[in-house]
């Protein structure tokens, strides 16, 4: 419980953060959203919906569009990918028909609106998301001298390691080398199967990255070389992050990526501090997009339960809205 509460606090205070921000900004446009929607200024209502889908079009929205324009410098692009592109330009094509139609037809705005509700809502959690990785990375930044530091693996470049895991090796190498002054004995772990599209092993790359370029000898590097996913990067990898003398864990993982891997942590039941490695500015906004995806996929059945729910009052609040007239 204790480990869940560590990962659920950042995004409790995320949730307030950004609830807040949304009621102050919705004040602030109640007037100007009364004149566009053709609707009653006592309708406060009408401006918090179009707050909270000015916050989903500028954040998830414009995120997933500028992943679009990244696509050609990926190492490699994945179905995931151009479902992120194609939400990015779907966004912005449907908040432009409804910054149109609330000039020429604001009744059809308010219901594009109104329609619309579940997909405002998943930019609203995605902006939670990403306040709550901030607060998890400023906890994130004193952790332990460990004494097992566990690298997970990302997409090669050929027989080497990619970009974005030469960072991870390199933070990880940093934080075994910044503990071995009070734990001489400190391992690594690097965690990484063979993908699919994949010449080797992550794993073995990251191992002989870590040998050949960052000096780090061999004995002190263990290999779990049959992951493919986080969930079994954790899971292969607990034998040996958790015999005895290998704690305090840290888990070395992309900024990006550290606020999800602390609660899949949490939920495999390891103690660990989860730490980001520097990311490339141009890559952040599509990987926290996957990273609201993965979530979402995570507890899809809760999302699903939500979206229809969120649904079926929309269509609700359309039909009541046509009956009476603002």
């Amino acid at each position: 419980m204790r480990r869940r509460m560590r990962v659920l606090a950042p995004a409790l205070w995320a949730a307030v953060v950004v609830a807040t921000g949304a009621l102050l900004a919705a004040r602030l446009l109640q007037q100007p959203v009364a004149a566009w929607l053709d609707v009653p200024l006592e309708h406060g209502g009408w401006a918090l919906l179009v707050t909270v889908a000015a916050i989903a079009t500028l954040g998830l929205g414009a995120a997933s569009l500028w992943h679009a324009l990244m696509l050609p410098r990926l190492v490699r692009v994945r179905r995931v990918d151009r479902l992120i592109a194609a939400l990015g330009a779907g966004m912005a094509g449907l908040a432009s028909a409804i910054a149109v139609a609330g000039a020429i037809d604001p009744p059809l705005a308010r219901a594009a609106l109104l329609v619309a509700l579940p997909l405002w809502a998943a930019g609203l959690g995605t902006a939670v998301l990403v306040v709550a990785m901030l607060v998890h990375a400023r906890a994130a930044r004193t952790p332990p001298p460990p004494g097992t530091v566990l690298i997970l693996g990302a997409g090669l470049r050929g027989r080497e390691v990619g970009p974005l895991l030469r960072r991870r090796v390199q933070r990880g190498a940093e934080v075994w080398r910044d503990a071995l002054a009070q734990r001489p004995d400190a391992r690594i772990v690097v965690s990484g199967g063979q993908g699919a599209d994949e010449v080797r092993s992550e794993a073995s790359a990251m191992a002989e990255h870590l040998e050949r370029q960052l000096g780090v000898p061999a004995a002190a590097i263990d290999l779990e070389d049959a992951s493919t996913t986080t969930r079994e990067n954790l899971r292969l990898s607990r034998p040996l992050v958790t015999a005895p003398g290998r704690a305090p864990l840290a888990v070395v993982t992309s900024e990006y990526h550290a606020y999800r891997t602390a609660g899949l942590l949490a939920e495999a039941g390891i103690d660990g501090t989860v730490i980001g490695a520097w990311t490339r500015p141009s890559y952040r906004p599509g990987a926290i997009v996957r990273e609201a995806l993965a979530i979402a996929a995570d507890l899809r059945w809760w999302c699903l339960a939500a979206a229809i729910a969120l649904e079926a009052l929309a269509v609700w609040a359309v039909v009541a809205t046509q009956r009476v007239s603002p």
